[in-house]
């Protein structure tokens, strides 16, 4: 069928994507879309590509270079494997590429196609039988000293989305140039030999290794010597109780190996959510971070009398956290930020504990996160923020190991955590152990979490988050918004007050402007020497610091269309009253700070 859309541009991708698409689904998808004169919807989906985000794709599945099928994928495959033989050392090469994928629709064949790609080129590939967590492919990648790695995977996105995020050799996310250079390299090979479609006998084929049982087997070895014979006698001797959930997801297995692992209790699992389910029938949104995703698990878990409650991603990367708080009588379910703090206490603690290392200790967090885990850090070990994102968090931690430090933490607001530079990525199931077994450590010393996190606000300082964000589909009012924050008073004069707030420093991360200037004349980001000093290149981000202690930073989302604000206020409150009055008072400066700069209801935004 040849398309008559009036757009020659348009006719003449549709006419190739046709020749190219050898899935029936998505080729009838669009020769419906054709006969149905669905112009708009294939401009949209066709006359532009994806751009590498988060380390990789992820989109709505369907038709189109916008979208995830099996056209986009093996275009990306084939881009991937011809800069890898480009930029690879033989020996690399030789030890080949993992490649994973979750419990979505089509994941599975996504990565059989990208396998196909790589044996076609006589590179060997590693290659799991069945579903695994993201943080196996990122160790298994540095298991084989692997050229590069492949995880097939939307992770806590809609079920309609899949994705394809890519690891370099060194097992963390790729980054620049890295990220660029793979992206052009797929520009170069969108042609798709016929041999790339069939993946009917991929797995039987010799340079195709099923990996599964490796991986999990060093993986968890891991995990035990991750934590010290003390820790492991007292999670044995504790038996602390947990409800899991693995949110329809790859957990639940893997979960319930590393518990073993680790000599924790075998957790109680929610039925309804165990097993893979792409259609994630229990939830409307698979993301931890909503409330709503840890009902099951909290009602499970008061049946059984049990205080502690985990619950995964559907690719187990993330790990929401949930105590009972007898003092309350109520649920308390911690935020990133606190959990990240209770985590790099922990970690750090164990680390002070044993003096069987040595080195220069380092913990870790994105810009947006909280500054609690630097108060942590102050006299034991050192502090480090980095861009957004694990891939820059992952990269900040190879680089300073190969400096002779010792990064063991990282975290961002976003319930990721790194517990360990074994996985130099955020790692849900490892973190379910620590979390265990702070909880077991806690316990023999009649305390918990929540009573910990308090003793942390004691010694440290209370610091309290207010996080939000708005859907903003149309780039114009985002440009319009920032360029009125950098013009508030006059050409390129920002805001000196918010509302009741002083502002004394302000970053323009993408602008490169510090106000007042301390020296960074370049406009670059400077990450405590870790070698990922460059400039901002993604997307809007602006940091305000007030005199009152409250930090806000606007940033724009490089995933989806939404603006995001990060805000903490950093005070003294020793009483759960007086807490809940700093947040009540964070909440209204918050709300004058937003409709002050961003302006939410003149230009029409979606909370």
């Amino acid at each position: 069928m040849t398309s008559n859309s009036g757009d020659p541009k348009l006719d003449s991708v549709l006419e190739n994507w046709l020749k190219l698409d050898k899935n029936s689904t998505t080729h009838q998808e669009v020769l419906d879309d054709i006969a149905n004169s669905k112009w708009d919807k294939l401009k949209k989906t066709m006359l532009t590509r994806q751009k590498f985000g988060t380390a990789g794709l992820r989109g709505c599945m369907g038709a189109g270079y916008m979208c995830m099928n099996d056209v986009v994928v093996l275009q990306t495959a084939q881009g991937l494997c011809s800069y890898i033989r480009k930029v690879c050392t033989m020996n690399q090469l030789r030890n080949g590429v993992v490649v994973g994928f979750d419990g979505r629709y089509n994941s599975k064949r996504f990565a059989e196609l990208t396998a196909k790609v790589f044996i076609s080129s006589s590179i060997p590939v590693h290659l799991f039988s069945s579903v695994c967590p993201t943080p196996l492919v990122s160790f298994g990648t540095r298991l084989y000293s692997a050229a590069a790695g492949v995880m097939v995977t939307a992770s806590h996105n809609p079920k309609e989305d899949n994705g394809y995020k890519v690891y370099w050799g060194n097992g963390s996310q790729v980054i620049s140039p890295h990220d660029d250079n793979i992206l052009d390299e797929i520009l170069k090979c969108l042609e798709i030999p016929e041999e790339h479609w069939n993946v009917d006998e991929i797995r039987a084929h010799n340079l195709v290794k099923d990996c599964q049982e490796e991986v999990t087997t060093k993986y968890m070895e891991y995990i035990r010597t991750s934590l010290h014979d003390d820790v492991l006698e007292q999670n044995k001797v504790a038996k602390v109780p947990a409800v899991y959930s693995a949110m329809h997801g790859v957990g639940y297995d893997y979960v319930l190996k590393a518990f073993d692992a680790a000599n924790l209790m075998t957790p109680i699992s929610v039925p309804e959510q165990q097993d893979p389910n792409p259609d994630f029938p229990t939830v409307k949104f698979p993301n931890p971070e909503e409330k709503e995703c840890l009902e099951l698990s909290k009602a499970l878990a008061e049946k059984n009398n049990i205080c502690l409650v985990l619950v995964n991603d559907p690719d187990a990367d993330r790990l929401a956290v949930a105590e009972y708080d007898n003092d309350s009588k109520s649920w308390k379910v911690f935020s990133g930020n606190e959990m990240g703090s209770l985590l790099g206490w922990w970690i750090l603690h164990q680390h002070s504990t044993h003096r069987d290392k040595t080195g220069d200790v380092y913990m870790i967090a994105s810009f947006v996160s909280s500054k609690m885990l630097s108060a942590i850090s102050k006299g034991k070990g050192h502090f480090v923020e980095t861009l957004t994102g694990f891939k820059w968090m992952g990269n900040a931690t190879l680089l300073l190991k190969k400096e002779g430090k010792v990064p063991i933490f990282a975290f961002e607001e976003a319930i990721g955590y790194m517990c360990s530079s074994t996985v130099p990525d955020k790692d849900g199931v490892s973190a379910a152990v620590q979390v265990a077994s702070l909880a077991s450590h806690l316990h023999a010393r009649g305390s918990s979490l929540c009573n910990q996190l308090q003793e942390l606000y004691r010694e440290f300082g209370y610091h309290v988050s207010h996080n939000g964000y708005f859907i903003v589909h149309d780039p114009n009012i985002t440009q319009r918004i920032f360029d009125r924050i950098r013009n508030y008073h006059g050409d390129g004069v920002y805001p000196r007050t918010v509302g009741p707030c002083d502002v004394v420093f302000i970053n323009d991360f993408t602008a490169g402007v510090k106000v007042p200037d301390e020296s960074d004349t370049e406009g670059k980001i400077k990450v405590s020497g870790t070698g990922l000093d460059q400039k901002y290149t993604s997307g809007e981000m602006i940091t305000f610091q007030c005199s009152n202690g409250l930090s806000v930073t606007v940033r724009t989302s490089g995933t989806e269309p939404k603006l995001k604000y990060y805000t903490e206020l950093v005070c003294q409150a020793d009483t759960v009253d007086a807490q809940k009055a700093k947040k009540t008072e964070l909440e209204a400066m918050v709300k004058e700070f937003i409709d002050e700069l961003i302006q939410p209801t003149k230009n029409g935004l979606i909370g």
